[in-house]
């Protein structure tokens, strides 16, 4: 069973999500780490899969340890100065990288975060019980300063407003 298929079939359809082109490699096989489309709303049902430790409606769709071990920090401290990792914008500090899953701080909010080319994010924020979904134009296969400074205006963005959020 491909990748697609198993997906679709043990993750997707139990939390309806319909899911749309999925991108391959050379050899056919879906990427696990990229180029899926889902709408906004799917984006957002399974940002709250992660944010209810898997659970969907009633159903452990996902293993609750297996989100908890994907959301942990397993590099640490990544260089936010140059390169790939600066396009963090003007906010995201404390950067970290777990299981295909970012983690940050704006301010004092603790975040967790999927991180899409052109700036497609499901940002978590636990003590909001908050799921914030972006979506905008993917750049296929444009990595280049237009499509990077896209990306840093819509990372820019959700850092603002998660900074204009009340802290304790």
């Amino acid at each position: 069973m491909n990748l697609k298929s198993y997906a679709e079939e043990n993750l997707f359809l139990p939390i309806g999500v319909e899911v749309g082109e999925w991108g391959t490699d050379a050899e056919g096989h879906n990427n696990g780490c990229a180029d899926l489309h889902l709408t906004v709303r799917d984006a957002a049902k399974f940002g709250l899969l992660y944010l209810n430790d898997g659970v969907y409606e009633g159903n452990q769709v996902v293993p609750a340890n297996w989100v908890h071990d994907s959301l942990q920090r397993y590099s640490e401290d990544i260089n936010v100065t140059g390169g790939f990792p600066a396009n963090w914008g003007l906010s995201f500090r404390d950067v970290g990288y777990g299981y295909q899953w970012w983690s940050a701080r704006v301010g004092e909010h603790h975040f967790d975060l999927a991180w899409g080319h052109g700036g497609q994010l499901i940002v978590l924020l636990d003590e909001f019980d908050m799921v914030i979904v972006v979506t905008s134009y993917p750049f296929w296969l444009q990595h280049d300063a237009e499509a990077w400074k896209h990306e840093l205006a819509n990372v820019n963005l959700v850092g603002e407003f998660i900074k204009s959020l009340p802290s304790e």
